[in-house]
């Protein structure tokens, strides 16, 4: 089994589990921790602790992180250095995480891989065509 913890800066992560829960429902094995800068000073000791927590639950770990280099995401890779079975993936959007829950059956790496597959196709530049413009003109799948 794969164990989910969701992590970014301010209230994001929470969000981001609250949004989850809204779609699929309560979540078991999946916990938000926030990154404030009021708390920079313990936030990896607590981050460190919610892993490994974790790990020792559901066997693997998955961290969501909200940016590539940022704190949240710098924390969790020293993390992933000390405790077996974590794996790290950043520039997490609701797709993914929603992905990841249906996946986590599969091995760590098969679930990061679809994660990381509907993070990508989640994202979308759509608009309504103006009153001058036709759905052929806004490119082959139109609205």
């Amino acid at each position: 089994m794969v164990g989910f913890v969701v992590t970014g800066h301010g209230s994001v992560s929470l969000g981001m589990l609250n949004a989850l829960e809204i779609i699929a429902g309560p979540q078991d094995d999946v916990v938000a921790v926030p990154f404030h800068e009021k708390d920079a000073a313990d936030f990896g000791g607590h981050l460190h602790e919610q892993i490994a927590r974790m790990a020792a639950k559901t066997g693997h770990v998955v961290i969501f992180c909200d940016l590539v280099g940022g704190s949240p995401f710098n924390q969790a890779m020293l993390a992933a250095q000390d405790i077996d079975g974590v794996e790290v993936v950043a520039g997490m959007n609701l797709p993914m995480l929603l992905e990841a829950t249906l996946e986590r059956g599969a091995s760590v790496g098969e679930v990061c891989d679809a994660a990381v597959e509907a993070g990508r196709t989640g994202v979308a530049h759509t608009r309504i065509p103006s009153a001058d413009e036709t759905a052929d003109d806004l490119g082959e799948d139109g609205i």
